[in-house]
C-alpha cells in the first residue's frame, strides 16, 4: 500500500481522475480527513471535491504504471 497527495480542483479534473483510475485493476481509495471514498466512484469523488488536500491510497505495491497517468493530479509525490 502506498499513499500519494492528490489535488482535484473541480468537476472536470474529478471526471478525468475517475476515468483514469477505472482503467486499472488496483483497489484505490481517496481520503479527506476521516472520509474514505472509492477512488473509482464518480459520485464518491464528487462528494469531496474540489480540494487540494486529498490522499490517494493504492492497495498494490506494483503500481508504477498508474503514476504516469495520474501525474497531472499528484503533488509533492511523497510516499508512506
Amino acid at each position: 500500500m502506498k499513499k500519494y497527495p492528490i489535488r482535484l480542483r473541480g468537476i472536470d479534473e474529478a471526471t478525468a481522475f475517475v476515468r483514469t483510475t477505472i482503467k486499472y485493476d488496483y483497489d484505490m481509495d481517496l481520503c479527506k480527513g476521516n472520509m474514505i471514498i472509492d477512488a473509482k466512484s464518480f459520485l464518491g469523488v464528487l462528494t469531496i471535491c474540489p480540494d487540494d488536500d486529498l490522499e490517494l491510497i493504492i492497495h498494490n505495491n506494483d503500481h508504477n504504471d498508474i503514476l504516469d497517468s495520474l501525474s497531472d493530479f499528484l503533488h509533492n509525490q511523497k510516499t508512506a
